[in-house]
Parts: structure tokens; sequence; C-alpha cells
């Protein structure tokens, strides 16, 4: 899911100053160099349109999966078009969409009370069948006003009764969440740290099932961080982002489970890490990818079938792969385009279901990607066949083969 530090000035401005045009957009990804992609996609793995959205859904991001049902659970913050005044020209919804991708409007989301705003992203069923959300407030003046929150949606059978309540409050920038063996997982991409030196920070926070579930109180959380310490134990782990071309000290951002770990990473570099922890839950972060030529690391998803995570690479308009050594792949990129049929529109979000991997088209542009134009039609949701057996090496196939090859006794000619 999004999330980028230097992008919060230039919003600000748009805000005040009115709905962002394309103009304005282009004018500003040419003031910094876009990173360019030197590969040669698969057509065996080239996007096909699995949705073209309605106009009320402008700005999709975060997905989640209900397993037991099949449905893929949809935010839609909307943070733009807006209008003259900055006001948004379409609500922030929950949405989902079945099997045969047939899409449905759940809820309207009640704005922050303080703010006038609710940008709902990363989402996910906790332990009680109801839907935890990100609320992402960052983009609300004053940025610096820690307003993010955890939403909890009550669920009733697979849709929500109305009731939205804040289970955390006091969040920078919330973007993924995660549940996971009775615990809540939830990054923070835009941290300010002044003891740190580094470009940028995220963290990611931790929060006991107890703490959130069936709660009436909101938790308050303290963003501080002294001499290198957080002061809240839920604050597990702060990790650096590194200055690269395009200036975007935003930090972690997607999120997801895999082989006994977290793995997460950060948007403004592309860097990922691996999140181990022990008995006492003190967490240790690996750097697992650093590579040169991926500088953006948005959503993520862990598919077991085909053992790969799945990175929505948003400058890029890229899908890339780790393996489970911590091999990086691409799996598809392509040019600036408005997503005409499935083409990839600044890639957010994505998740498979049954072999597909569906990818959400965010489209809101800011400067370094190669989307240059917000918010053009059509509002989509990609699909990309990736099917469920995991790559066999060359290597490995050939020994598979043989040792499957049987030599039958020779035919006797009567």
């Amino acid at each position: 899911m999004l999330q980028r530090g230097m992008l919060a000035m230039m919003v600000v401005s748009l805000l005040l100053a009115g709905c962002q045009t394309k103009t304005d957009a282009e004018s500003a990804a040419e003031e910094v160099k876009i990173h360019q992609v030197d590969i040669t996609p698969s057509p065996q793995y080239k996007p096909t349109l699995a949705m073209t959205l309605p106009d009320s859904c402008s700005v999709p991001d975060g997905m989640t999966l209900d397993d037991a049902t099949g449905m893929i659970y949809l935010n839609v913050p909307n943070f733009a078009p807006r209008t003259a005044d900055g006001k948004k020209v379409n609500p922030a919804l929950l949405a989902r969409f079945d099997k045969n991708d047939q899409l449905e409007i759940l809820l309207e989301y009640p704005v922050h009370e303080g703010t006038g705003e609710v940008g709902p992203m990363g989402l996910d069923f906790g332990p009680d069948g109801n839907l935890y959300v990100c609320d992402n407030q960052f983009f609300v003046e004053p940025n610096g006003s820690h307003a993010s929150r955890i939403l909890r949606v009550e669920m009733k059978e697979g849709k929500p009764t109305g009731k939205v309540e804040t289970v955390v409050d006091g969040l920078k920038l919330a973007n993924a969440v995660l549940w996971k063996d009775g615990f809540m997982y939830v990054t923070d991409t835009n941290l300010q740290i002044p003891d740190r030196k580094d470009f940028g920070n995220g963290c990611i926070w931790r929060f006991a099932e107890k703490e959130v579930v069936g709660t009436t109180q909101a938790l308050k959380v303290d963003p501080t961080v002294k001499e290198g310490v957080p002061v809240d134990s839920h604050m597990m782990v702060v990790c650096p982002v590194k200055k690269i071309g395009r200036g975007d000290n935003s930090g972690l951002d997607g999120l997801t489970w895999a082989w006994g770990a977290l793995y997460v990473g950060n948007f403004g570099d592309g860097v990922m890490f691996r999140i181990d922890m022990d008995e006492a839950g003190k967490a240790t972060a690996t750097k697992v990818l650093d590579d040169e030529s991926v500088h953006c690391c948005d959503g993520i998803f862990y598919d077991a079938a085909t053992d790969k995570i799945y990175i929505s690479d948003s400058q890029a308009n890229a899908i890339r792969t780790l393996s489970k050594e911590h091999v990086p792949g691409w799996l598809w990129v392509n040019d600036d385009t408005n997503g005409e049929d499935g083409l990839l529109d600044q890639p957010a979000e994505c998740l498979v279901r049954d072999g597909v991997l569906y990818v959400v088209n965010f489209d809101w542009a800011f400067p370094g990607l190669k989307n240059t134009t917000s918010v053009d039609k059509p509002y989509s949701i990609s699909a990309i066949t990736v099917g469920t057996q995991p790559d066999v090496p060359a290597k490995k196939a050939a020994e598979v083969a043989a040792e499957a090859t049987v030599e039958l006794p020779p035919v006797e000619n009567e």
C-alpha cells in the first residue's frame, strides 16, 4: 500500500490549492529522475483485466481474503480526485468481490471526528471474525499530528453491521495490518525520530489479542524513540530507509508471513526485511533484499502454493517475486499506462486466490513513479495467472524426469 514521506508536503499544497490536474502531476514527475527497469516481461504473466471498478472507487488499495468463502475484501480510500476546495469527490468505501469477480459495495466509512476524513488501507480478519483496518490520516493537515488509527469493523455473516470503532490511536501513517497467532502486527510507514540520523524510518507495532479484541477503549500508542529505544513496548522494530534518487523517505509498508517469520518492505527504497522473534517477543530485523535495480516495495503477499512472496512495485509498474532463498525475480513490468486491458497502473496491493494474482491499481501519481497521471479511467484490478505449483529449477526438473523414466523390456517380434 502506499506511502511516501516526501509526498506529504506536495499533497498538502494540492489540497490547499484545489484538486490535482494532469498537468500538475506530469510536471512534478518530470522533476524527479524515474528509475528505468531493464527487463523483458514474459508473455506468460501478462496481466488481464479482472474488473473495471465503478466511478465511486477511483483509488482502491488494501485487500484481504476470506478463506472460508473465497471472497476478497477491498478497501477504497479514494484519496483523489478532489474538489476545488480540497474535499474528496468520493467517500471511502469497503467492498468485496466473489470468485466471479462481481463487486459489491458494503460500507461507507465514517470519518475521523477531528480531521473530517478517513483513509482505509490495509485490512485483515481478526480472531473474532471482525475486520481490522488501517486508517491512514497522514495526508490530512497537519500530517504530524499522529491521527492515524486502527479501526474494528464489526462483521456478521460476511457483511459489516455498520459498527466501526477505534481500537488503536496515535499512529503516524498506518498502512498494513496482519493477524498471526494471537497478535496484530501493523506497519507505520513514516516515523519522525530525531535521535536517528537515517534518511527515513518505519516501524512495526505489535498488539496482543486481549488488547484489541472486545475492547471498548482505544489504546493510545507513543511513537517516541529516545536514544534508539522505543518508549512504547508495542513498537517491536524500527527499520531505516536509505536515500535514493527518488528522495522518498517512506519506510515499512506491505506485511506478510512466510517461512516462519514476518516479511516487510520499504516503500521508499525497496529494501526488504525478515523479522524473527524470540520466545520473549524480542524482534530481530535481517535485510534480505537490497537490490540497486529495485526501489519500491508496496503491498506484499506470500502464496503457499507457489511458495513465493509477490511484491507490488508501485514505482516501476511491476510485480516482483522473492523466493524462500531470498532470490528476487520479476513477474511482470509495463510502461506508464491508464490500466486498459489490465496493464499495471501503479500497483499497490496483490493477493492470490485459486492460482490467480489480483493486483490493485492505486493510480494516484506523485514524483518519481512511472505513473504520471492520477485517477485516469479505467479504475481497475488486474489479474495474473500464477498457477498452483512452485517453480521447479531446470536441473531438478531433469532429475525428476529421469527418475520417472522406466525402462521397459524389449518387445520380441513374433
